[in-house]
């Protein structure tokens, strides 16, 4: 199954982006073969293109509330559940953009600053600095920008809590995750590896830069 995927993966990647996209993806997955490795991203200036201003001109941006997500799971394609209505309520917030009554799409941000990050790993983020995950944009609303103008709107209306930048991570095997991170305006601040040895040891390997690392205590 594990191969399975790689090989549909790979053949994704030439498809959009073409052969040199898909050698990459070959060659990045053959040096880090047996490990787990995201590439870590930050984001502090979105730039929305001029026409989503333009496309969103009567669509509403709000957070979404535990009945809002509620009500939105009747449709499997936004990928609500349960457990979203969950984290809403314990103070995860979810960007809403509406076009009338038609979601347009949404992003999520992590309800602290000790976000989990990937097979038992969670960093340590400044108090200025939130996690974003968990975007969506419906299929008939891509190609305008939207995500970045959610970014502009989630660090604008976070703005009164201190928040002045976004965390991300990507798979580095992602090709349209991290297009679409790089595109958003996102830039890469660091790199996490992680490999599980046979005998059960667990090795972890990360760098990121200063300003986005803390040292502060946690609860």
């Amino acid at each position: 199954m594990k191969y399975l995927k790689r090989f549909k993966l790979l053949l994704e990647s030439y498809r959009q982006y073409g052969l040199i996209e898909m050698l990459r993806i070959m060659w990045s997955g053959f040096v880090n073969l047996g490990h787990t490795r995201v590439i870590l991203f930050a984001l502090s200036e979105p730039k929305p293109v001029p026409k989503a201003f333009e496309a969103a001109g009567n669509h509403i941006l709000k957070f979404a509330t535990p009945d809002d997500i509620q009500a939105l799971m009747h449709n499997p394609d936004y990928e609500f559940a349960d457990v979203d209505v969950e984290r809403v309520k314990m103070g995860g917030k979810c960007l809403l953009q509406m076009d009338g009554d038609t979601l347009v799409g949404y992003a999520w941000v992590w309800p602290n600053h000790l976000p989990y990050i990937v097979d038992g790993i969670h960093i340590n983020l400044p108090d200025d600095t939130i996690y974003n995950y968990k975007s969506y944009t419906a299929p008939e609303y891509r190609g305008y920008g939207f995500q970045a103008l959610r970014h502009l709107e989630l660090l604008r209306q976070l703005k009164p809590n201190g928040i002045r930048r976004l965390f991300g991570f990507v798979d580095h095997l992602n090709s349209k995750s991290l297009r679409g991170v790089k595109k958003s305006g996102y830039i890469k601040v660091g790199e996490l590896k992680i490999k599980h040895k046979a005998n059960g040891n667990v090795y972890v390997n990360m760098h990121i830069e200063q300003h986005f690392w803390s040292a502060k205590s946690r609860i």
